[in-house]
């Protein structure tokens, strides 16, 4: 899990991460409900996918790295 991590975290600095998460997973969720349901699902889905996945990258990378935004890059 440490290798994992460290190799998501030396990627890029935490914000551009968070949106890279949010941006990705928005877009893998919301397309496919799009088809599906409509465009409002697209909008409330993939907004909860987005949020769901930055919140979970935040949380790995604060709970193994607590000094991330410090640290020199």
């Amino acid at each position: 899990m440490h290798a994992f991590t460290d190799v998501v975290v030396s990627f890029a600095p935490p914000p551009l991460m968070v949106v890279i998460v949010f941006s990705v997973a928005y877009l893998l969720v919301g397309i496919s409900v799009h088809f599906m349901r409509g465009t409002a699902a697209r909008d409330v889905f993939g907004t909860l996918a987005g949020v769901f996945a930055a919140l979970v990258y935040i949380t790995l990378v604060v709970g193994l790295y607590p000094d991330v935004h410090t640290a020199p890059r």
